[in-house]
């Protein structure tokens, strides 16, 4: 893969379990290590729409033209909003990594069962495996689609500068959590209402 390529690293913003219905879904366009534009989008809290989000993120006026790669921290957002890796890739041709710096276990399929929905297991069925990838800095996982193994490790590799995550993953985690406590329930309530 060269260099210069834009990625478009993705990650939500923390959010209270008990009271919180939706939380943010955070994308950082990046040239290298250079931030370009930052974008947000609404997502519920153990719904259903994180592949929806992700989706009108990449075609967002901003960044459509330039996206080549987006690094997901994970598949899960939001509590059990599962992202469906096929789905996006279908729908946009764009290569996805996700990746995790702890081992994928199988604790998401109890909690979905936990929680009564079960069905989103399917999504784990269709999502690629996680590989286990050593770096500078530790192990981590990902799972691909749309690159060849050896490009997603080399990628990968070259970005983790200061953790095992991607240094595009690690900053916008940091950026994500700058939002933690701005619930967007205003956005969401104006949007239920509008749909009503």
């Amino acid at each position: 893969m060269k260099r210069g390529i834009r990625i478009l690293a993705v990650d939500d913003a923390p959010f209270d379990k008990w009271s919180d219905r939706s939380t943010f879904l955070v994308g950082l366009l990046f040239r290298e290590l250079t931030l370009e534009v930052a974008l947000r989008e609404i997502i519920r809290v153990d719904g259903d729409d994180s592949t929806s989000a992700l989706i009108k993120m990449v075609r967002h006026p901003k960044v459509r033209e330039e996206v080549r790669v987006v690094l997901t921290h994970g598949t899960t957002f939001a509590g059990l909003n599962l992202l469906d890796m096929r789905s996006f890739y279908e729908e946009t041709g764009i290569p996805l990594i996700a990746v995790t710096s702890r081992e994928p276990t199988d604790e998401i399929r109890a909690a979905l069962r936990a929680a009564g929905q079960k069905w989103k297991e399917i999504i784990l069925e269709r999502n690629p495996s996680y590989i286990a990838l050593e770096t500078a800095h530790g192990t981590c996982y990902y799972s691909c689609l749309g690159l060849e193994r050896d490009e997603v490790e080399r990628l990968v590799r070259r970005y983790s500068l200061e953790s095992k995550l991607p240094e595009q993953l690690r900053v916008t985690d940091l950026v994500a959590r700058l939002l933690e406590g701005l619930t967007p329930k205003l956005f969401i309530d104006e949007r239920d209402h509008q749909e009503s």
